[in-house]
């Protein structure tokens, strides 16, 4: 009942802000998605018109709230993160950050929180980095002093195990202050001090002795109880991957893989995309999206990506932040910026854009960046993944429609030698099925997720090969269309055929495929970042003949004995090869 009148109070407040609500609605629904360093500029380009004038960054805009104060915790760690943009007008915002800081700091070394005003271990930890990375840029004594004057605070409040509980969130003890001990080792280094450095990995040391046996780390939610947001819990990853790069102690690593495992399977469950709050068994206990969560573990994903060469943290990797691009907000004066949830007005910072989720998103976008995935590729990752979690769609026997494809076939492959490609074959029963009619011809298949003798895993962008046909059935509806039909033009020999085999989008189905979406009762998850695209007979005409295509046969094919001919589900469609 809480939660609703909560969700009442922030929609009302939201229609002071028509075009922010727009926005972050569209942001829900959207697959508008650019090249990397078009969102990478509109997230940080976010976060300058978020600095107040004292010089920190302010820490959210709330439909509620509006816009708030400078919050000195991620301004603290939002400093590193512009600096390594390495342009003028970031270099300068976190300059200007950074003198905030300075005359932010208290004497004792600490800085405060936000709300209560008072000393706090882990936002004096996350000024930390900000003023390590403004010493490596700047090489100006005043901010080695301050770090010093942190670190010698932080190790005077520390416990005698290593962790920190006096002046901790609730006087709780945290496993995600490895984050703390993270920018206390690299203070360490800086102002060549091993007390400062042993004291770090004693944290380390007492965060991995609350590692459970299936992974899990105790003590990983803000409070005692409450099962933790995925915030986090890869803050915990993040300050341990930290420490590994700096010691390459395997212990650490061997502790972060045994976590990541688990996170790793959990993305690619039915939902796709990690959910917003985990149990100590991993379990989902909230299925929205913490956004910023998200943007963290795919910088831990990529690095370990980095470390491994697993594929699987990559394709974790670059799907999670293909859903993070599409769900950017284009539009309004929070362009650039992220819902803290998804949807908007979810648990973690409902009806708010927070600014730490920037930062991380920025991070993690150019560790991927250097990697030079396109937007297609990220684009199959995703579909790829959907298929491999959707064990209902791809089946080992021939459907009745199946049968119907085959028997449309037969007059445009003629019993011969020649080579015919099944793409996204599936697990090959079409292709098994027509090699019975047709002895001479050679059927082939590639599929991005399955494999066998007959079938080759491959890309429908990446087609190997020169064919007499290329078949492809209820696959285009998962594809960027026009990069698809351009890579088959490109592998049928001249005179060559594409039969197409796909559904209507004025079908019963059809007009019901949006309410299936919207409900979680599709192959893709709710706020998918890509989602079928059925394309009427116009449509389809316009396709085939922009890449290259004359078209020979466009009917509707009859599944369930419709006698209103557009009301059948599928289309048959021919063409060849100009």
């Amino acid at each position: 009942m809480k939660k609703i009148v909560l969700n009442i109070y922030g929609f009302l407040h939201s229609l002071k802000y028509p075009s922010i609500l727009i926005s972050s609605v569209k942001s829900m629904f959207n697959d508008e998605i650019f090249d990397n360093k078009t969102h990478i500029k509109m997230a940080a380009d976010w976060l300058l018109y978020m600095q107040n004038s004292d010089g920190g960054y302010s820490r959210k805009f709330g439909f509620i709230s509006g816009r708030d104060n400078s919050y000195i915790e991620t301004t603290g760690y939002i400093i590193p993160t512009l600096l390594k943009l390495k342009e003028e007008k970031y270099i300068s915002s976190a300059l200007k950050a950074g003198e905030w800081l300075l005359d932010m700091q208290n004497d004792n070394g600490s800085f405060n929180e936000i709300d209560t005003n008072k000393p706090f271990v882990f936002d004096t930890g996350q000024i930390l980095f900000g003023l390590n990375s403004l010493y490596r840029y700047t090489r100006e004594d005043r901010y080695k002093q301050a770090i010093e004057k942190v670190a010698l605070w932080l190790i005077t409040v520390q416990n005698d195990d290593g962790s920190w509980e006096k002046f901790a969130y609730n006087n709780q003890k945290h496993t995600y202050y490895s984050r703390v001990a993270s920018a206390l080792y690299e203070a360490g280094e800086i102002v060549e001090n091993e007390e400062f450095k042993e004291r770090a990995l004693k944290n380390i040391k007492w965060v991995l002795s609350n590692q459970l046996p299936n992974g899990f780390f105790k003590y990983s939610s803000f409070v005692d109880g409450v099962d933790a947001y995925l915030h986090t819990i890869v803050y915990v990853l993040e300050g341990l991957l930290d420490i590994y790069d700096r010691t390459q102690d395997k212990d650490i690593l061997e502790a972060v893989l045994k976590n990541t495992a688990v996170l790793k399977d959990r993305g690619d469950d039915r939902d796709l995309i990690l959910c917003s709050q985990y149990n100590e068994n991993f379990e989902c206990t909230n299925s929205e999206r913490c956004i910023t969560g998200l943007a963290q573990w795919t910088g831990v994903a990529l690095r370990l990506y980095k470390i491994t060469k697993d594929e699987a943290y990559l394709k974790s990797a670059s799907s999670t932040l293909y859903y993070l691009k599409a769900k950017q907000l284009k539009t309004s004066i929070m362009k650039g910026g992220f819902s803290a949830s998804s949807p908007f007005w979810g648990r973690y910072g409902g009806f708010e854009f927070v600014n730490w989720s920037n930062k991380f998103f920025i991070d993690s976008m150019i560790l991927y960046d250097a990697l030079d995935i396109d937007r297609v590729k990220e684009q199959e990752f995703f579909v790829s993944n959907a298929f491999n979690v959707s064990n209902q769609i791809v089946t080992d026997n021939i459907s009745e429609m199946d049968k119907k494809y085959i028997a449309s076939i037969k007059k445009y492959i003629m019993d011969e030698n020649q080579t015919v490609l099944d793409v996204g074959c599936g697990k090959g029963v079409m292709i098994s099925e027509l090699q019975k009619v047709y002895q001479k011809t050679k059927f082939v298949g590639i599929d991005p997720v399955y494999e066998n003798q007959q079938i080759k895993k491959g890309s429908i962008y990446n087609i190997i090969g020169k064919y007499d046909a290329i078949m492809t059935f209820e696959v285009l509806q998962h594809t960027v269309i026009d990069e698809a039909l351009s890579s088959i033009y490109n592998s049928l020999k001249p005179g060559g055929i594409l039969i197409i085999g796909d559904r209507n989008p004025l079908s019963l189905l059809g007009v019901l495929k949006p309410f299936y979406e919207i409900s979680g009762r599709w192959m893709y998850p709710f706020d998918s970042p890509f989602r079928e695209k059925w394309y009427n007979i116009i449509q389809w005409e316009y396709l085939l003949k922009t890449n290259g295509f004359k078209i020979k046969d466009i009917c509707y094919l009859d599944d369930e004995g419709s006698k209103v001919p557009k009301m059948n589900r599928y289309y048959f469609i021919v063409g060849e090869r100009v």
